[in-house]
């Protein structure tokens, strides 16, 4: 009877070890979402110092080493221009992320082909109207939705 027990409470405690660990895989993907909307909304406004704080914000809870890169150049400089171009390798990095692990909140992967010298660039949005991170507000609407990324 007491191995009976002992067994249940085991099974009890890796189920919910189990369970924390699928809110926490959750809980990740959320909190790196917002940080990289809130590094996106920063180059958006084409506020270098926003940026540079969303960057270093969002360092704190990532541990993708894919992501870091980016956020550290983009952290570590106040020159727009610098943080765009890391963005767009921050960009083309989350998607991978969101693609492969999933997403809770709804994305648009947005497009703009006049980015970088008409080479074109894409980023992550959470609202369907396009607010163009490379040429903030220089050339605003930009750009158009090529994907909907959504659970």
């Amino acid at each position: 009877m007491k191995k009976l027990i002992l067994l249940i409470a085991i099974v009890v405690t890796v189920a919910a070890c189990g369970n924390k660990n699928e809110q926490s895989e959750a809980q990740t993907e959320v909190n790196l979402t917002e940080k990289y909307l809130a590094v996106k909304d920063a180059l958006v406004s084409t506020d270098p110092a926003k940026a540079k704080a969303a960057a270093s914000d969002f360092l704190k809870v990532s541990k993708n080493s894919s992501l870091n890169t980016a956020l550290e150049t983009i952290a570590n400089t106040n020159d727009v221009k610098v943080q765009r171009a890391a963005f767009e390798t921050l960009s083309m990095n989350m998607y991978s992320f969101v693609k492969t692990n999933g997403t809770s909140t709804v994305l648009y992967k947005q497009y703009c082909p006049m980015a970088f010298n008409n080479k074109g660039a894409f980023w992550l949005a959470s609202e369907e109207e396009v607010n163009n991170p490379y040429f903030g507000d220089v050339m605003l609407h930009c750009g158009s939705v090529q994907e909907t990324i959504a659970q």
